[in-house]
């Protein structure tokens, strides 16, 4: 019985409410595939190197065209096991990606941090969160919980009718505190962090070897 550690839980709560998605099989085994452009190279294999034994198969690039441009990624997806069956059930509902309803207790710091390299954006010296995907009501929810599990000053933008979470400037010492121990060196700039700069009492910062 192949099973999930549970150091390897905060790493699939982040990705999967962002940018991984699960696929389960008609035997009802599930499995698990993710996507990054080619820019988060560094990242992609971090969060790889943490999931291979799970895989089968290297990651592959992709291309995809666009309005008259080319976009490159890179993707790998893991066999099919009944353990991310279980993760399916949290975070699918008939087909469609939903939040979680135990949010408050499956989302860490380590959590939030994969969250954030995989759909965190840099806005007005805060960071906002692309949760487009969800309805209104979800994001909500997800607010509430970033309020009341992590202290985070945060609130709902719409952008074209959807909704999103905006994470205010004053809660980026914070945010830094905590989640910079588990950014890649490349994607500390969404952290306002210049390659070169520190942050006081922060543990190390995770890095591919």
């Amino acid at each position: 019985m192949v099973n999930i550690p549970s150091n390897l839980k905060p790493i699939l709560v982040g990705i999967i409410i962002s940018d991984a998605w699960l696929q389960i099989n008609k035997a009802g085994n599930t499995r698990l595939a993710f996507k990054q452009s080619i820019d988060k190279l560094e990242y992609f294999l971090y969060v790889f190197k943490q999931l291979s034994h799970y895989c089968s198969a290297y990651p592959h690039l992709t291309k995809t065209n666009l309005n008259g441009k080319t976009f490159y990624g890179i993707s790998f997806s893991t066999r099919s096991y009944p353990c991310f069956t279980e993760l399916y059930q949290i975070f699918y509902n008939k087909s469609i990606k939903i939040v979680p309803s135990n949010l408050y207790e499956i989302l860490t710091w380590e959590a939030l941090a994969h969250w954030i390299c995989c759909d965190g954006t840099r806005t007005y010296n805060g960071i906002t969160l692309q949760t487009q995907s969800f309805t209104i009501k979800e994001v909500a929810f997800i607010v509430n919980v970033l309020i009341l599990k992590f202290n985070l000053k945060c609130s709902i933008h719409m952008q074209r009718g959807q909704p999103t979470i905006y994470i205010s400037s004053k809660s980026m010492e914070k945010i830094q505190a905590h989640i910079l121990p588990y950014f890649c060196h490349s994607m500390r700039y969404k952290l306002f962090i210049n390659n070169n700069s520190e942050v006081a009492n922060s543990r190390e910062v995770l890095r591919l070897e």
